[in-house]
């Protein structure tokens, strides 16, 4: 297929803001894809990602808006969240913020996130059909967050941070715009765990980036996409590029690591309250596997390949 009118047709099916990878026949994708329809690994069905109208999404949303405080709640008292201004930044299509805003007695929580992405009318009217009166959006991006300083008691930053161009200068919109005192609490998966390669959409397997560079992936799965006879529908993955944290990666990610983070937390002035590693709660009956799995996560050089998400906790510096 010519290439210009492949990526034409790719970009009528894409909701990113960015251009797709050059589709290209890739024999060991179509292997793996193979293999993950046998072992029925195949790509995750969301609202979230690309299917469903705005309200579907809102809807999906909310319903899952409880996992982060089902991990959040082992970590930090939810009462901490009493009578506080809450940003949510990063805030999808909005359903978790409604929910946050329903089951905390928040003072109020603003959720934005960047144009084009989402609708903010969308989870506007969800939450007024709730009536909620505490609850706002926006639209913006977390480099350059629309609010003031000094505006938020609490920061939540659930799966966004592995998405933004600049971590670096996000840490610091989020310190700016914290009262001092204030908490940062940013959960997102390390582009070196097992999972993190985000083409779960498409193909549900570990380690995928470990055993095919992304180019590979994004090519071989958007060719894939365009070839009528598989009969696939997943949301085309963006072009490869560079950025300081990984070489040829899509461009939806920045490919940040646990020891890269710990760097740029370190040279902020937050105080550190968490940091670290978190492993997978396995929903699983196999006691084998499971004991499997805790084995090899006792042994430290394999704990962030078998990590589910970093946690990071911080405090805005009160001196």
């Amino acid at each position: 297929m010519e290439d210009q009118e492949a990526i034409n047709r790719l970009r009528k099916l894409s909701s990113s803001p960015y251009n797709p990878e050059t589709p290209k026949q890739r024999l060991l994708v179509n292997f793996f894809m193979v293999i993950a329809r046998v072992f029925r690994r195949g790509g995750r069905i969301t609202p979230h990602l690309y299917r469903g109208d705005n309200l579907s999404k809102v809807l999906y949303e909310y319903n899952n808006a409880h996992l982060f405080f089902d991990v959040l709640g082992r970590e930090l008292s939810l009462n901490a969240l009493n009578n506080k201004e809450v940003l949510d930044a990063g805030c999808g299509w909005g359903g978790k913020t409604i929910y946050y805003a329903e089951h905390f007695k928040l003072k109020s929580i603003h959720g934005f996130d960047i144009p084009k992405a989402y609708d903010p009318d969308a989870p506007s009217r969800y939450a007024s059909s709730k009536k909620l009166t505490n609850c706002f959006f926006e639209t913006g991006y977390a480099e350059n967050m629309p609010y003031q300083n000094n505006s938020f008691d609490i920061v939540l930053m659930e799966d966004v941070l592995e998405h933004v161009e600049d971590p670096k200068k996000v840490i610091q919109e989020c310190y700016r715009v914290l009262k001092l005192g204030g908490k940062l609490i940013i959960k997102f998966p390390s582009f070196k765990g097992m999972f993190s390669h985000h083409l779960d959409r498409a193909i549900n397997l570990p380690a995928l980036h470990y055993i095919l560079p992304m180019r590979i992936w994004a090519q071989g799965l958007n060719y894939l996409l365009l070839d009528h006879k598989y009969k696939l529908s997943y949301e085309p993955f963006d072009e490869i590029i560079s950025t300081p944290y990984r070489k040829f990666i899509t461009h939806n990610l920045n490919g940040l690591d646990f020891r890269q983070f710990k760097k740029i937390i370190e040279k902020t002035d937050f105080k550190t309250m968490k940091l670290e590693l978190k492993p997978f709660q396995l929903n699983i009956r196999s006691r084998f596997v499971k004991f499997i799995y805790i084995l090899f996560w006792k042994l430290k050089i394999l704990q962030e390949f078998l990590s589910s998400f970093i946690l990071f906790i911080g405090e805005k510096n009160t001196i």
